[in-house]
């Protein structure tokens, strides 16, 4: 009985020392580059030395825009905020945090997500995002109530049959569930379990914190960490890595195939640091495929381009929902901050269909009706199929192209519209 409670202490005592060095030391740094990416960002905010005039939040795309120091070439100076597939919920919530934190209050908001992000509204709760039961979230008592008026036997005591099952390597899994674990760590890592719990009501708190529940153990957040902590190779880090990271900012290196990520966890996270620090903010995911993926998906690209000229589709509008920048545009007005939208250039064959060309259109005439925002246009709002690596990212020579004209053509407009907005108060 002895050697069996010695056995159970020995192994908390185990897991013990395991949390706390977890905690006290930088093991995000051997995370998977997307978890590390996020836990950066988060601790920048959580640090309270954002002192920025003018904050970038976006998505994927818009992580390609670099930020500037204040200097005798620039009037304001610019950071970059913008996380990959966080969802329309999270600027609100970022923004909100960003504050609370003790950093100093921005001079004005640049939002550069793609209109899916805000133009569609909220969308479903994370717990039906194909809003195959229900299109907005519920409170603990309808849900209830719709469940039971569901039926016992239907949904308590059978499975659901699952509709949304994709096949892959032999495998059989709910779709919904991959893009979870894919993307769900982007809320769990940015927000503590008390913010989610502030953020979120209803059921879609219940999911969210169960969800987030596990990640209180710190080693737990960081399994990923620990097991790549295992491997001496990810230890190893090379003295010019800084070097290499200027390297490879050419896009003639890039795509020679000289810049993939480096086989230790730890250069490759020091790497992306380097290069979010040097830029304020920016990284363009799309420079880390290798060469012949590249080329892959740009002509999975070009081949669905070309069928989708063959065989258009009818044109099928639904009026768009702006109540992510009504909501984004009213906290900002009552922060006393400016708010601008930066229509970010998309592939010219989409950019210039119906459905895109109306879309705009209606943008136009939301600004028009609030006033105190701003809307601003590279000098063209589609670019070249050949400038993205997909239907979304840009390539390392369309990253030098939109950075190019970030620079020379909308930050001037920005900076003008900013200086007008602080003459007039």
């Amino acid at each position: 009985m002895r050697s069996k409670f010695l056995g159970i202490g020995l192994a908390l005592l185990f897991f013990v020392i395991l949390e706390i060095t977890v905690r006290v030391t930088g093991i995000h740094y051997l995370e998977q580059p997307e978890i590390f990416f996020v836990n950066l960002k988060k601790n920048f905010v959580e640090s309270g030395k954002g002192d920025a005039d003018i904050i970038v939040l976006g998505d994927s795309r818009s992580m390609a825009l670099a930020g500037y120091a204040k200097d005798e070439n620039t009037e304001y100076s610019v950071y970059n905020h913008s996380l990959p597939a966080m969802g329309p919920r999270y600027y609100r919530f970022f923004l909100d945090k960003y504050l609370r934190k003790g950093n100093k209050k921005p001079k004005m908001v640049l939002f550069a997500a793609s209109p899916k992000l805000y133009a569609t509204g909220y969308g479903p709760p994370l717990y039906d995002p194909d809003a195959k039961v229900v299109t907005n979230n519920e409170s603990i008592s309808e849900y209830t109530k719709r469940r039971w008026n569901e039926g016992f036997e239907k949904n308590f005591f059978r499975t659901p049959t699952k509709s949304n099952v994709i096949s892959y390597s032999g495998k059989q899994e709910d779709m919904n569930q991959i893009l979870w674990e894919f993307f769900g760590h982007r809320y769990l890592h940015q927000f503590t379990f008390s913010e989610l719990a502030e953020n979120y009501s209803g059921v879609e708190r219940l999911f969210i914190l169960s969800k987030a529940a596990p990640l209180l153990y710190e080693s737990y957040r960081f399994h990923g960490a620990i097991r790549n902590a295992l491997s001496q190779s990810n230890w190893k880090v090379d003295k010019q890595y800084k070097e290499k990271s200027l390297f490879c900012e050419s896009c003639e290196n890039i795509e020679a195939g000289l810049c993939k990520p480096s086989p230790s966890q730890l250069e490759d996270n020091l790497t992306i640091e380097d290069q979010i620090n040097r830029h304020y903010g920016k990284y363009n995911i799309s420079n880390r495929l290798k060469p012949e993926l590249v080329v892959f998906s740009k002509a999975l690209v070009q081949k669905e381009l070309a069928e989708e000229l063959k065989n258009p589709t009818p044109f099928l509008y639904q009026k768009p929902d702006f109540q992510v920048l009504k909501d984004l545009i009213e906290f900002t007005k009552k922060e006393g901050i400016p708010f601008g939208l930066v229509y970010m250039p998309w592939l010219k064959e989409r950019q210039e269909t119906k459905e895109s060309l109306a879309l705009l259109s209606d943008l136009k005439e939301f600004f028009s009706k609030n006033p105190e925002a701003k809307l601003f246009f590279f000098p063209e709002s589609s670019y070249p199929s050949e400038r993205f690596v997909d239907n979304i990212h840009y390539d390392c020579r369309g990253e030098k192209r939109v950075n190019a004209e970030f620079r020379e053509f909308v930050l001037p407009q920005v900076f003008r519209f900013l200086s007008s907005k602080q003459k007039s108060n």
